[in-house]
């Protein structure tokens, strides 16, 4: 797992920067603390950077990385799972091989086959090729975005790093808001592909690959042909059985590594089978890492983690973090993810990563197995919406909801039952701030500002559902490219990348996502049992008890700080002179908001803390100036 940078001059009147390129590579050394290195092709307007962290082939695995001829060079973050499969295919077709790493054969598979080989690949990847012949580089994101890629496209030139932070060593990339992603955060808490909160600096789509040619030409296309349709003929017994195999063949092959591998684990099943699975592949003795908060509620899952470590077998590790850890870690956590994303589990995914650095070099995890499963209360949600929509809206639902003032689950699903079209509803599903809401949050300078492209957004990745039978299995696709893509994923890897520490997800394995997203959607979501083709595999590997826990979630005590003392502080920062706020919002809006929450007469904690996430994040990177959060 690595960071890479680079730039590509169009039209080079001078040598490649390579101060530049320096900068870029220091600032993502967490990334890569290993190795580093450089290429650079003045004539051309090229330079490629790398930081390394070494996982597979530690002695040649160095980069840039280069074919025999010297014409196609390539920078690589990311671990092949089957390349060992695909080096022997290219061996046959007359490929020869310098090294034992897995980026030597996405050079021999473009090669090959160009960009369309890309699609062969079962990772999780980003990466740039520079191609001599063609003139021209090659930016690709892996199939469900599990790396991240950012990249800045002007008329002189491309800029494209592993993080936000290597493009702003670049004085020419702009540090001003983005209003069209401004309004998504506020509506999504935070912002899908293409865009971030910098204007003018993009995300690569997840499956997507950007070539931009020396004239300064730019393609943007997916490298994945691949159309999901429902299989109606399948049963139940035989999806269980492909479903186990699928699951199995995926953890074994992301445990391949020349380095020890560990496991997070939470106190829900699916790190349970991740952990249970390893320590019967390992030849080691398996590592696991727990965090927890203290006190008693969802947010501490230690004791359940501890019960499924004592079946698995696993080398247990664990660790609690109070408040003060919490929000001395907050102001810092955005400089490692450079996106104000809302999520309050974000601090406590950097302090087990760090516990898990300090072991080894490699974890997996089980995230990823909730969106294309059905994992999510949300999900019940849309089902009952999608078949009772009419009854449902004869009843007084919105008497009910302030009789439930509390119940913000309840009232975001009171707003979707309005919309009548899908796509809108599948917007509104998602929705934190209302645009009732954000009308009265921004001030006028912002709405003026302001443009809504939230149903674009969605609606990209909607357009590609129309092979399957029904709304929900639709929702767990878009779901599975957008708010896990985008959201969880993107904070996952950075928060384990700022410890150096990679993180593998195996249920995101593409041969079993393909699989799952062939299911008819009774076999994930079945009554009010949740993933129920994932619970049933699970009698093979795991007891009951651990199969039917209560599902948690990986939750903090956010609620609760915001009914005490961090509503005050939150007021403090909000409506101090020189904050963000002033700039955009109606602070009398959000003053009202924190003491309705703190009186526990609504339940507002995450637009508080999306809101506050947005004022720490502005100045971290625009104002530079340091916020102490601890009481």
């Amino acid at each position: 797992m690595c960071g890479i940078t680079g730039i590509f001059s169009y039209d080079p009147v001078q040598p490649v920067d390579r101060e530049f390129l320096r900068r870029s590579c220091a600032a993502i050394s967490h990334r890569g603390p290993d190795d580093e290195g450089f290429y650079f092709d003045d004539q051309a307007g090229v330079g490629l950077g790398h930081r390394r962290l070494s996982i597979i082939d530690l002695a040649s695995g160095h980069q840039p990385m280069t074919t025999s001829d010297e014409t196609v060079w390539i920078v690589f973050n990311g671990e092949i799972y089957n390349f060992p499969q695909l080096k022997s295919e290219l061996q046959g077709r007359g490929c020869h091989f310098r090294t034992c790493s897995d980026t030597e054969v996405i050079l021999c598979l473009y090669q090959q086959y160009g960009i369309k080989g890309f699609s062969r690949l079962n990772g999780i990847f980003a990466f740039a090729i520079y191609d001599k012949r063609g003139r021209k580089i090659i930016l690709a994101r892996d199939h469900f975005g599990v790396k991240p890629l950012y990249y800045f496209l002007s008329h002189e030139k491309l800029v494209f790093g592993s993080e936000i932070k290597a493009l702003l060593q670049d004085a020419s990339v702009p540090r001003d808001i983005d209003y069209e992603a401004f309004n998504t955060f506020l509506t999504f808490r935070y912002n899908p592909s293409p865009q971030t909160l910098f204007k003018g600096i993009k995300k690569l789509h997840p499956g997507h690959y950007l070539s931009v040619s020396s004239d300064g030409r730019a393609e943007l296309a997916s490298f994945w042909e691949y159309a999901p349709s429902t299989d109606t003929a399948i049963t139940e017994e035989e999806a269980v059985s492909r479903y186990q195999v699928l699951v199995e063949k995926a953890i074994e092959r992301q445990m391949i590594s020349d380095v020890p591998i560990g496991v997070l684990l939470s106190g829900g099943l699916d790190s349970a089978i991740v952990a249970t699975l390893m320590s019967r592949y390992s030849e080691r003795n398996v590592k696991s890492f727990s965090i927890g908060f203290p006190g008693q509620g969802d947010y501490n899952e230690l004791d359940d983690a501890r019960v499924t470590a004592s079946y698995a077998g696993t080398e247990h590790y664990e660790m609690t973090i109070n408040q003060q850890e919490y929000l001395n870690f907050f102001y810092d956590s955005f400089f490692y993810t450079e996106e104000p994303i809302a999520e309050t589990t974000i601090p406590a995914l950097y302090y087990v990563s760090r516990l898990a650095a300090q072991h080894l070099k490699v974890v997996l995890s089980g995230q990823g197995a909730d969106e294309p499963l059905a994992g999510y209360k949300r999900y019940f949600g849309e089902n009952i919406i999608n078949k009772y929509s009419l009854l449902l809206r004869a009843l007084p639902l919105n008497l009910v909801a302030k009789v439930l003032p509390r119940n913000e689950r309840f009232k975001r699903a009171v707003f979707a039952l309005q919309y009548d079209n899908e796509l809108d509803r599948f917007l509104a599903i998602y929705t934190i701030f209302t645009p009732a809401q954000i009308s009265g949050l921004l001030n006028d300078d912002a709405k003026r500002n302001v443009k809504d492209v939230n149903k674009v957004l969605v609606g990209r990745l909607y357009q590609e559902t129309h092979g399957l039978c029904d709304s929900l299995s639709r929702l767990l696709y878009i779901d599975t490219r957008m708010s896990l893509s985008d959201n969880l994923l993107i904070f996952g890897d950075k928060m384990s990348m700022a410890n150096s520490l990679e993180l593998r997800v195996p249920f995101l394995d593409v041969d079993l996502i393909k699989f799952i997203e062939s299911l008819p959607v009774n076999l994930k979501l079945r009554g009010i049992t949740h993933k129920y083709i994932h619970k049933k595999a699970a009698r093979k590997w795991l007891p009951s008890e651990i199969i039917h826990r209560k599902k948690r979630g990986f939750a903090t005590p956010m609620d609760e700080w915001l009914q005490s003392n961090l509503a005050g502080k939150a007021k403090e920062i909000i409506n101090d002179k020189n904050s963000a706020s002033r700039n955009y919002f109606n602070l009398s809006y959000i003053n009202r908001m924190i003491d309705l929450h703190e009186r526990r007469k609504e339940n507002y904690q995450r637009h508080i803390f999306a809101l506050l996430s947005f004022e720490v994040w502005h100045k971290r990177f625009f104002d530079s100036e340091r916020l102490e959060l601890a009481p």
